[in-house]
């Protein structure tokens, strides 16, 4: 009998072996590390922190093909938390920050060359402004609601939050809590920020993805819980760290990115990639 038994107990432990388990369980923890692009340019003049060139733009996607890593986006992110998706062996995301017409001009076609996708992250209130003016040079404009919707209806590059007017230093700085402000005052100014992008991008016809883009990367506890109860399921700041999730999906409320700024200095945030990773 006690024979029976175990052989009873070995034949259920099999077959529990055999049940899908959990995406957390049956994953180790990935490394995800993020490079955040703003504005591309062919003017020497205007490269710095914040611009960079065709040239380097390509250069680093040679380099991320070169060293083997794969783009994710963030419908893959969801789905992965979701157990949908299998993360590739070395993955990465590119996002680009402001909503630059650039992203169109130069960046999309360099990403469908090298095989990548990416992220971009718009302002409402730009996209007004230049959806009225009617300007479309890659090298001063910034993406109008139609062709934000453009960029988002091919597929290659994602487009998402980057709040409605809050990208300003003053009177806040980005989506903080100023000071002084109350708790029920500064989410009544999110919300209502938040409410007015959500409001225009869904009259437009943009497709949106559900994440958003802190304005210089400030938020707070408080941001964090304001955006998931819109809906967002993730958010990007500009905490310069490579991104360890284990598949819970809070975790995807507060990835960190490596900002890109020009020259050989920039190429070394890949380099910290690597040691962390």
């Amino acid at each position: 009998m006690r024979k029976k038994q175990f052989r009873f107990l070995a034949l259920c432990l099999a077959v529990l072996a055999l049940l899908p388990t959990g995406r957390a369980q049956a994953q180790e923890t990935v490394a995800l590390p993020i490079v955040m692009y703003h504005h591309i340019s062919r003017r020497s003049a205007a490269w710095g922190p914040y611009v960079v060139s065709p040239e380097e733009l390509e250069g680093d996607l040679q380099w991320l093909q070169r060293h083997g890593y794969q783009t994710v986006s963030v419908q893959n992110l969801l789905d992965w938390v979701q157990g949908r998706f299998s993360m590739p062996e070395k993955p990465c995301m590119i996002t680009f920050d402001d909503g630059a017409w650039s992203t169109m001009a130069y960046a999309e076609p360099l990403l469908e060359q090298y095989g990548f996708c990416g992220v971009s992250a718009v302002i409402g209130s730009v996209c007004d402004k230049f959806s009225a003016n009617g300007e479309h040079d890659p090298e001063l404009s910034s993406l109008s609601w139609e062709a934000a919707g453009e960029l988002a209806s091919r597929g290659r590059i994602e487009v998402i939050c980057h709040t409605w007017e809050m990208h300003a230093l003053s009177p806040r700085r980005g989506c903080s809590r100023q000071k002084g402000e109350s708790e029920t005052a500064y989410r009544s100014a999110l919300t209502k920020d938040l409410s007015r992008f959500l409001t225009e991008s869904a009259a437009h016809g943009l497709a949106l993805t559900p994440a958003i883009a802190y304005p210089y990367g400030a938020y707070s506890r408080a941001t964090v819980q304001a955006v998931e109860d819109f809906g967002f399921l993730a958010a990007f700041t500009c905490d310069e760290q490579v991104n360890h999730l284990s598949g819970a999906a809070e975790e995807l409320l507060r990835l960190g990115r490596f900002n890109r700024p020009h020259g050989d200095a920039g190429r070394k945030i890949f380099e910290k990639w690597e040691e962390n990773s």
